[in-house]
C-alpha cells in the first residue's frame, strides 16, 4: 500500500508547517542555541535524544520555541524542555501507561494522556522511551494533542 502524501499548510507569518490549515500556534521563533546557554550537559542529552529518535523512528524536524523545542513530523509528537539539570520530554498517547520513567501525567480527554519523562543521563534514552515516542508519532487522531 502506498504511503499517503500529506500536503502541509505553511503559516505566511512564520513559515512553520502544519497538517491543518490555520492551525493555532505561536509565530514567535526562538534561537535553538538560547535553550542551551550554560547547559552543556543538557545540550548533549538533547542531541543524544534527537539522534536516537532519528535512528530508531525516522526523520523529523525540531522547531525551537521560547517554551520548548517541538519535535515535528506532520504534527508535534513530542516537546523537549531544557532544564537546569535534565531535559524533560512530553508526549501524548491514546492510552494509559505505567512506567517508572513517567514523572508526571495528565488525562487530556477520554482517550488522550500526556506524559512527562525526565532525562538526567544518556542511558535513560532507552528502548522503552523510544517505543513511547514511536507510538506518539504514529497517532492518527491528533485533534486534541497539547503541549
Amino acid at each position: 500500500m502506498k504511503a499517503e502524501i500529506i500536503k502541509l499548510w505553511t503559516c505566511p507569518t512564520c513559515g512553520r508547517q502544519f497538517e491543518r490549515k490555520g492551525q493555532s500556534h505561536s509565530c514567535k521563533p526562538y534561537e535553538l542555541k538560547l535553550h542551551f546557554e550554560g547547559k552543556p550537559k543538557e545540550k548533549l542529552l538533547y542531541q543524544k535524544l534527537k539522534d536516537a529518535i532519528k535512528k530508531q523512528i525516522g526523520p523529523f524536524k525540531a522547531e525551537s520555541l521560547e517554551c520548548c523545542i517541538h519535535f515535528v513530523s506532520t504534527f508535534t509528537f513530542a516537546a523537549v524542555k531544557i532544564m537546569k539539570d535534565k531535559i524533560r520530554v512530553d508526549f501524548s498517547l491514546g492510552r494509559k501507561i505505567k512506567s517508572k520513567k513517567i514523572v508526571k501525567e495528565m488525562q487530556l480527554s477520554v482517550n488522550r494522556f500526556l506524559y512527562c519523562v525526565d532525562i538526567h543521563d544518556e542511558h535513560e534514552i532507552d528502548r522503552e522511551l523510544l517505543e513511547f515516542l514511536q507510538e506518539a508519532i504514529e497517532l492518527k487522531d491528533k485533534a486534541d494533542t497539547h503541549f
